[in-house]
């Protein structure tokens, strides 16, 4: 459900080096963030006050483009999340440093919650594997923690917050979830990018069901 965007938008702000075409020369004073959406609330993303395409209605499964901010930001909010169908404003105040890359995921425990969790994306799995970790944002099932071929891969992790990376081989393996007494999601096989480190986003029932969604999503 993850909708991949290659997309890079650079903030007002930013001089005209800030985003620079020649590799390994974006300037040193800004974040990288990616803004993944766990909820039933569609989300619009802006940075230093402009809407990319890319980014002005995320619904549940669905990420921004990456896109870096520069910081400090002193004239407009660095980064601002809206209601994509009210223009409602959401608070937002991620603590972002230079040089960060984080995916930032919005979850909640009722439909119009909206929280926000940094998941910081740095990490270097070992030779020839991937690197996966898990959000859980199902708020009604507990703690929870992840098993990859009936191998538990991290130990519970409570709502709202995300397990550590680990690595995983490239192939195709049953990736569960338990709260410790049974499994309450089969996300069924799945197969991770070789040296790239991937997210399972845990989320809440969609309206009027039962079952457990979830999604996956790359750093930037």
């Amino acid at each position: 459900m993850f909708r991949p965007s290659h997309v890079v938008v650079c903030a007002l702000a930013l001089t005209a080096t800030a985003c620079n075409d020649t590799v390994g020369n974006f300037v040193s004073s800004s974040a990288t963030i990616r803004l993944v959406n766990d909820t039933d609330t569609p989300l619009a993303l802006a940075v230093a006050g402009v809407v990319d395409s890319a980014n002005t209605r995320l619904v549940f499964g669905e990420a921004s483009a990456c896109v870096f901010v520069n910081l400090p930001a002193t004239t407009v909010p660095a980064v601002t999340v809206t209601n994509a169908v009210t223009g409602a404003s959401i608070t937002f105040t991620p603590t972002l440093t230079v040089g960060a890359n984080l995916s930032v995921v919005a979850f909640g425990r009722a439909q119009g919650d909206v929280q926000f969790a940094a998941l910081d994306n740095r990490f270097v799995p070992a030779t020839n594997d991937a690197g996966l970790r898990f959000f859980n944002g199902a708020p009604s099932v507990g703690p929870l923690f992840m098993m990859r071929a009936g191998i538990a891969l991290t130990p519970n992790i409570l709502f709202g917050a995300a397990s550590s990376f680990v690595s995983v081989p490239t192939d195709s393996a049953s990736i569960t979830f338990s709260n410790g007494t049974s499994v309450v999601l089969d996300a069924g096989l799945m197969a991770f990018p070789l040296g790239q480190n991937s997210t399972v986003f845990v989320g809440p029932p969609a309206s009027g069901t039962v079952p457990l969604r979830f999604f996956t999503a790359q750093g930037c």
